[in-house]
């Protein structure tokens, strides 16, 4: 594989990532949120951070695609 290739399998790898990891992290705040302190904010913690997943990762996969069209 060419470094292009590796650095195209990245964008994907970015846009996925990013909504997985946004997904992970607003279930744990759901969780912690009602468990730990009583509160019942499902799913909003769960929403808030898949949506910020996705622009992080869309915003990640944009700078690999700069960085791989120079």
């Amino acid at each position: 594989m060419s470094p292009k290739d590796i650095s195209a399998l990245t964008v994907g790898l970015n846009l996925v990532g990013g909504i997985l990891a946004g997904l992970l992290v607003g279930y744990g705040v759901d969780w912690v949120s009602e468990n730990v302190f009583g509160f019942k904010t499902s799913p909003w913690g769960l929403l808030v951070f898949f949506f910020i997943g996705i622009i992080s990762g869309f915003l990640n996969a944009y700078r690999d695609m700069q960085r791989i069209t120079k």
